[in-house]
Order: C-alpha cells, then sequence, then structure tokens
C-alpha cells in the first residue's frame, strides 16, 4: 500500500536545484571546469520526478550542452581520481587507470555515434573500494536502503570532503552528495530526452536560464503513476526500471510493454558488444559479474539457455 505524500512546488524545486548545482560547483577548483559546467550543466531525469512526487532522490542526473564541457569535466574527475588511487605497479604503467577516451561506436539501433567513454583496462569499473558488489535487484527495497545508508554513513565517517568520485564505469561518473555525471549523452534538453525510456522522467533545470521546465506530458505521468514508453537505446535497462516502479506502486499497461519486447527482440544479444552495452545501459555495478562471465565464450555458444545457467549461478 502506498502512503500519500505531498509532493513539491515549481518554486520550491527550482529553489533546491539551484543551491544544489552552485554548490556542486564551488566544489570544482580549476576555473575553466567550472565555468564551462556552470553554463551547459542540466539536471534532468529521476530527482525531479520525485521532488514533484514527495519521493526520496537517489541521485541529481547532470548533463551537459555540449561534447567540449562535458569531455572537460570528465577529464577533470578523471585526472582527481588517478591522482589520489594511482598506485604504480612499474613505473608508468598501472593496468587499472581509468581514461577518458572519444571514440566512434555503433549504438543499439547500429548507428555510429561519436561517444566519450571512460576507458578502464580489465577492471571495467573503477571505485573508491574494489569489493564485492551488492546486487540490489535480489533485495527488497527496504534492505536497499539499509545498505545505502550504511554505506553512506562508513563514506561518511572516513572522509566529509564533498563531491568526490566514488564509482566510474564507461557512461557515468558517481560523486558523493548525490551527484551522478552521464558522460553518455550530451545536447539540448530535447536532444538528452530522445535517448529516455519513460516520460515521467523528462523534467529538466537549465541552470544557465534557471528555467525549471515540467512538460505536460510528464506531469500527466507522474499523476497517474503510469509508465509511458518511448524508445530507448537501453531497453533492457528499462525492463529492470519497470520492476522497481511496479514494486512502488506505478502501472504499465501490455501496450507499453510490447513496445519495450519488441525494442529487446531487435538486439543481437549474441554479439558480445551488443550485449556488454546493454548491461552497462541497466548498472554495471550490477552486472559486471555476468559480463566478467561471458567475456572470454565463443559467441556462438552465448545463447538463451548458457546466458540462464550463467544468471541463476550468480544472482541466486
Amino acid at each position: 500500500m502506498i502512503g500519500y505524500t505531498y509532493g513539491r512546488k515549481r518554486s520550491g524545486i527550482r529553489r533546491e536545484l539551484k543551491t544544489k548545482v552552485e554548490e556542486w560547483l564551488k566544489s570544482i577548483k580549476d576555473q575553466d571546469v567550472r565555468d564551462a559546467a556552470k553554463e551547459d550543466v542540466i539536471i534532468t531525469g529521476g530527482s525531479i520526478a520525485s521532488m514533484l512526487l514527495g519521493e526520496p532522490i537517489n541521485d541529481f542526473d547532470c548533463y551537459f550542452r555540449t561534447k567540449e564541457t562535458t569531455l572537460k569535466v570528465a577529464r577533470y574527475y578523471v585526472d582527481k581520481f588517478n591522482k589520489k588511487h594511482t598506485v604504480k605497479i612499474t613505473p608508468g604503467v598501472n593496468p587499472y587507470t581509468p581514461e577518458v577516451r572519444e571514440e566512434k561506436l555503433p549504438n543499439a539501433k547500429g548507428e555510429m555515434e561519436d561517444r566519450i567513454v571512460i576507458w578502464i583496462k580489465s577492471a571495467g569499473v573503477a571505485g573508491e573500494a574494489q569489493t564485492s558488489y551488492s546486487y540490489f535487484e535480489s533485495r527488497t527495497e527496504d534492505e536497499t536502503k539499509d545498505f545505502v545508508k550504511s554505506t553512506a554513513h562508513t563514506i561518511k565517517k572516513k572522509q566529509k570532503k564533498k563531491y568526490r568520485v566514488t564509482f566510474m564505469s564507461d557512461n557515468a561518473i558517481t560523486l558523493t552528495n548525490k551527484m551522478q555525471i552521464i558522460i553518455r549523452f550530451y545536447g539540448e534538453p530535447d536532444e538528452i530526452h530522445d535517448n529516455y525510456d519513460f516520460q515521467h522522467a523528462m523534467c529538466y533545470y537549465d541552470h544557465a536560464k534557471q528555467d525549471l521546465s515540467l512538460p505536460a506530458s510528464a506531469l500527466e505521468a507522474l499523476m497517474s503513476r503510469t509508465l509511458i514508453y518511448q524508445g530507448s537505446l537501453y531497453p533492457i535497462a528499462s525492463i529492470f526500471r519497470m520492476k522497481k516502479f511496479i514494486e512502488r506502486g506505478w502501472r504499465i499497461t501490455a501496450g507499453q510493454q510490447l513496445k519495450i519486447m519488441w525494442q529487446i527482440s531487435e538486439l543481437n544479444l549474441q554479439d558480445k558488444n551488443v550485449l556488454r552495452e546493454q548491461l552497462v545501459g541497466v548498472d554495471m555495478a550490477y552486472m559486471h559479474q555476468l559480463i566478467e562471465a561471458l567475456k572470454d565464450i565463443d559467441e556462438k555458444k552465448i545463447n538463451a539457455s548458457y546466458v540462464a545457467t550463467v544468471i541463476d549461478r550468480i544472482f541466486d
């Protein structure tokens, strides 16, 4: 049973987002990076939806208008992480040192994209501690909240410095204080939202204009707690997201589910690169073990039966 909660007003949401962004910007020591981020940062996604519904915020997702700013911010945080965490095995060599790269890569539609990626040799991910991953998909929501609170408390005791890197994957940099830098997409809000799956997450805050945009379609989906699928480059991620929303009392029609299934049917999941890209779209931390298990397998052997066996071994 979902209890009634009061949502936030537009003015309060805009004020809180302005304060949050300004606090984060002050933590950036490089003036050039800070100025570029101030001009280009856009907050969109689940945080605004949560504020409108009066629910807890998981993360503030930051995007940038231009590739240039996205590159600057990514390089800034990767450099900071490497200065703090790199341990030299031999002079000038460390196989786990993250790098920011510009690459041309195919997306799920077969289109070649100019991508910014964080490349991490061997590990695939980097974080404050290379420990065993906790797979939230197998936990209840209360257990997940307890784990996050416990982890946050440990981090706070260990170091109180705000907005430091705690985790990096191909597509994003996670900072403390609930800030997540998304490098997978960049552009104007409508360009970013072309890659979003559900309409309710398409509200956004433009810091340079100090403008909070609340599209009617997003508000309608939020008020009715209905998942409206508009298509995504990561339809497998949408299945995982759908599960979580349903557990929180949301609904989705059979037609909307069929749209997700149809997109998944068009993916060649026997191609390891396609499979990895889709699983990273879910969450690298969730799926790292599965990616590793399939990494060295002949693609001809990757079928539904084999993957099911691996998944059962890892997640059960």
